[in-house]
């Protein structure tokens, strides 16, 4: 049988470690494209908004509805930057969580290789183990029958 792998206990904590990350990594790029997506929806509003204010404003307007659509169109542009910071902070937070998935997963292919090598290694010694008792009892029999004949 086979000896057990004495780096086990760290092996399956870092694979634990490493499963952890991935979720977080899922979880963090799902912020990013939600971020994404709202930016994108606030330039289609803003873009949109300044077409009605350009349509409405050919035709004539009111000098307070026009102040109006400028105070929008700037809390909007505020909106917007604000989330284009939101954007490079959720970028910034997956690509840190990624970094660390990548550390995660180097440490446990390290830890897989030693256990392979390990397991490759017990395997040898069980199949040396083996013929060495193959070959003392083919040894034997062979001891025993050429003693048969001697006498």
């Amino acid at each position: 049988m086979a000896r057990r792998f004495p780096l086990q206990a760290p092996l399956d904590h870092a694979r634990h470690r490493l499963e952890a990350a991935e979720r977080l990594l899922r979880m963090l790029k799902r912020k990013e494209e939600s971020a994404r997506q709202r930016l994108q929806e606030l330039g289609s509003y803003k873009q949109e908004y300044q077409q009605r204010l350009t349509g409405t404003a050919g035709q004539g307007m009111d000098i307070q509805l026009l102040r109006d659509f400028h105070v929008f169109l700037a809390k909007l542009d505020e909106a917007i930057r604000h989330q284009e910071g939101e954007l490079v902070q959720a970028s910034n937070h997956w690509q840190a969580a990624h970094d660390s998935w990548v550390a995660q997963r180097q440490k446990v292919k390290a830890y897989e290789t030693l256990s392979t090598r390990h397991h490759v290694q017990s395997v040898r010694l069980e199949e040396k183990q083996e013929q060495r008792v193959s070959d003392e009892m083919a040894s034997g029999k062979y001891i025993r029958g050429s003693d048969k004949t001697i006498i």
